[in-house]
């Protein structure tokens, strides 16, 4: 097995550690900056900054139930939340995020627009995602490195900073 860790200080931006493998001398490749994976649940509180900043409460409430979203028109996306389980019940958008609730998420995201979503990931410095109901749930892929910058962002405050290696 491989693995990939990026520490960076949020308020400078100083790459404070980068792993990028467990042996270089059996591989070059630097899974820190150069491995493109999907990130999944880790894209989620994107979503919903762009959920809070478009004006939605985090006690505004969504049905955790199985649900078939229609988009395009015509195009139908039936999301399942982790392992299947739902409360068959209202949760807060607050408890959306705890708890990773994907079906919930997708309802945020349609609600607050898959534009608005994607404008605020580039803007934290993410890859422009697809606009497409699966993308609340991480779908497009990044480096571990940008998305460490990306969630600096939330550390510092709002601002985003450049990673830099220090020496």
């Amino acid at each position: 097995p491989q693995a990939a860790l990026v520490a960076i200080d949020p308020r400078n931006g100083n790459i404070l550690a980068m792993v990028g493998g467990r042996d270089y001398a059996e591989s070059q490749l630097n899974r820190a900056t150069d491995a493109l994976r999907q990130p999944g649940s880790t894209f989620k509180p994107f979503v919903y900054a762009a959920a809070l900043e478009d004006g939605m409460s985090q006690v505004q409430t969504f049905m955790d139930a199985p649900r078939e979203f229609i988009y395009d028109r015509n195009r139908a996306y039936k999301p399942a939340n982790y392992g299947g389980g739902y409360s068959m019940h209202e949760v807060t958008m607050r408890t959306g995020l705890v708890k990773s609730l994907n079906v919930v998420t997708v309802d945020i995201a349609l609600q607050t627009g898959l534009a608005r979503i994607a404008n605020l990931a580039t803007r934290f410095g993410l890859p422009k995602p697809e606009r497409y109901p699966a993308l609340a749930l991480g779908t497009e892929e990044v480096t571990p490195l940008q998305l460490a910058s990306a969630y600096a962002v939330f550390a510092n405050g709002g601002r985003r900073i450049e990673p830099r290696v220090i020496n």
